[in-house]
């Protein structure tokens, strides 16, 4: 289709006197000129500030005139919640989403001239971002044009190759350090992470260990987003029960279940406007799966022990430390939930992949935000043993395992660390969680053996002969 789109233009479509038609629509404004003039297209459709559940009369008024005087001519009105009409971030992010959902594949062009400054700020942006088969247009009003007539103009750019939302200034990543630093491994995954925050309409599951950093990285993209002064509310999914965990997403009616001594209302309501982190969501029933897909899919929810609906709109992240694509091969994660999360996806490393360099500055990182925290006026040392054990060490329980640890130096040192404050569990470590090649060479090779049914089966699956893994076995 051939889309004509533009923002009302609040002030030039209307007049203080009524019209020959008894309204006060202006008909020499901006929208009914186009239409005079230069409508060839299959739809017209005009954004406007507000929601659709509250119409804007003088709106409405425009669309219905439109309508009337131009019968051929097909016009609707879209609402699009904007909270703050000079926010470029926010109105471009919106109206990429409604572009995203309804003109993905149409040709669209676009009236440049009506809406604020940051409106057409946000029309170049998206027209250079190359997302969408856009053009540019404003009309030179007759009394500026040398035929005495109204001219249509385009506005020609070479657009960028850059993807969608790099083109604003970018901001260095080192600025979102807070109590949590993002080494260069991670970089590339948030730079992912902000241009999933730019489209508003899509979900995201990351995947990653428990202490990896997830909840961080679902409220970075929460801040990164058009939605960052709303709520963002983060909820452990595995540590409720379905009749709780309803209740607490959904809400519920006094007297629902036993314990319901009022009316709550959920999560989902609760972050209006915002952002929802759905964190190890690989845990949930079956029952709630079906619940979610529900709210993902209609945009809706049912509190306990109520009959009526609501609308929400709330963007959803999810989080798991499971293989969910196994799940749903056993059939024990709906395949449907499973792609509706998964619109984009990020992944976070274990603490163990990242190389020595970045693991040398965690720690660092660490030993200095928590001096600040603990009141110190100088920041501990260090000894080199204790150092040297640190980075060979696994950490299972990830980056928040070494920040808990650097914090215990803190509660038992003043001024250096020593071995005796390491904890037994990182000085002799189990086998499976040392690092140095040795050990792994022999729990590889323990692991194996476990698997299998004999040595020249082992040997084959490790690539190596049956003496040379006799050899091996000698020192598990």
């Amino acid at each position: 289709m051939k889309i004509l789109l533009s923002w009302v233009a609040a002030m030039h479509d209307f007049q203080k006197e009524d019209n020959e038609r008894g309204n006060k629509v202006n008909l020499s404004g901006p929208t009914f000129n186009y239409h005079k003039e230069f409508y060839k297209h299959d739809k017209h459709v005009i954004l406007c500030q507000g929601r659709a559940d509250e119409p804007n009369p003088k709106v409405e008024l425009l669309r219905s005139e439109l309508n009337k005087v131009f019968n051929e001519h097909f016009v609707e009105v879209y609402y699009i919640d904007v909270l703050d009409v000079i926010d470029i971030d926010e109105i471009r992010s919106k109206v990429e989403s409604y572009l995203l959902k309804f003109h993905n594949d149409d040709d669209i062009d676009i009236f440049f001239s009506p809406g604020t400054s940051a409106m057409q700020i946000s029309w170049y942006l998206i027209h250079e971002s190359s997302a969408f088969k856009t053009s540019l247009f404003q009309v030179r009003p007759a009394v500026h044009s040398k035929s005495a007539k109204p001219e249509l103009l385009q506005i020609t750019t070479e657009k960028s190759t850059i993807p969608l939302s790099s083109l604003m200034k970018e901001r260095s990543l080192d600025s979102y350090v807070e109590n949590y630093k993002i080494t260069q491994s991670l970089k590339p995954t948030y730079n992912k992470a902000r241009l999933i925050a730019a489209a508003d309409s899509v979900t995201s599951l990351i995947y990653g260990e428990s202490g990896v950093g997830k909840e961080h990285l679902a409220n970075f993209i929460h801040k990164e987003s058009s939605r960052a002064e709303k709520p963002f509310i983060a909820v452990n999914c595995s540590a409720l029960t379905d009749e709780l965990l309803s209740s607490q997403l959904f809400g519920h009616k006094k007297g629902a279940f036993t314990g319901a001594i009022e009316d709550k209302i959920g999560f989902f309501e609760e972050a209006k406007g915002g952002s929802i982190f759905l964190d190890e969501i690989g845990d949930i029933s079956s029952f709630m799966q079906q619940s979610l897909l529900r709210v993902i899919q209609e945009k809706k929810i049912l509190g306990v022990g109520t009959t009526k609906e609501k609308k929400i709109d709330v963007r959803v992240i999810a989080a798991t430390n499971k293989d969910l694509l196994a799940l749903c091969a056993d059939g024990k994660f709906r395949w449907d939930l499973y792609y509706r999360l998964t619109i984009t996806e990020l992944v976070l490393p274990p603490l163990r992949e990242r190389n020595e360099a970045e693991r040398r500055e965690l720690i660092d990182f660490f030993l200095k935000t928590k001096k600040k925290i603990f009141k110190r006026t100088k920041q501990l040392l260090l000894d080199k043993e204790v150092f040297q054990v640190l980075l060979k060490y696994k950490f299972p329980g990830n980056v928040r395992e070494l920040e808990n640890l650097i914090e215990s130096f803190y509660v038992y040192n003043e001024k250096n660390v020593s071995l005796d404050s390491v904890p037994s569990r990182i000085l002799v470590p189990k086998e499976e969680d040392k690092l140095d090649l040795v050990s792994v060479e022999r729990s590889h090779i323990a692991k194996v053996l476990k698997m299998t049914n004999s040595n020249a089966e082992a040997a084959r699956l490790l690539g190596i002969t049956v003496n040379t893994l006799k050899s091996k076995m000698k020192n598990i």
